[in-house]
């Protein structure tokens, strides 16, 4: 398999599981959810962290330059050709890393 099509094949398999785990999820999040099988155990427990807002800061903070870095990352973008669309809009597979 060419590794375009292998590399595009991946992240719709990706986005499919990250898509059903999330509405397993939702599902164990629900009172009474069955968490329990033969061989696993779902925990489920609230967590607290603190977050820092930037948005609290004052303009003269955010505007200063000394306080901002600027960083590069290779981004990775995947789509698929016009000629091998089946009618329906292809959607840009992203990596950011």
């Amino acid at each position: 398999m060419d590794p375009v099509d292998e590399f595009a094949r991946l992240k719709a398999e990706i986005r499919r599981l990250q898509d059903r785990a999330d509405a397993l999820r939702d599902g164990f999040l629900k009172p009474g959810a069955r968490l329990r099988s033969n061989r696993y155990e779902i925990t489920v427990k609230r967590q607290k962290r603190r977050m820092f807002n930037k948005d609290r800061l004052p303009q003269a903070v955010l505007a200063d330059p000394r306080y901002w870095e600027e960083r590069e990352s290779e981004v990775v973008t995947c789509r698929a050709l016009t000629s091998t669309l089946t009618g329906s809009k292809a959607e840009d597979i992203v990596l950011i890393e």
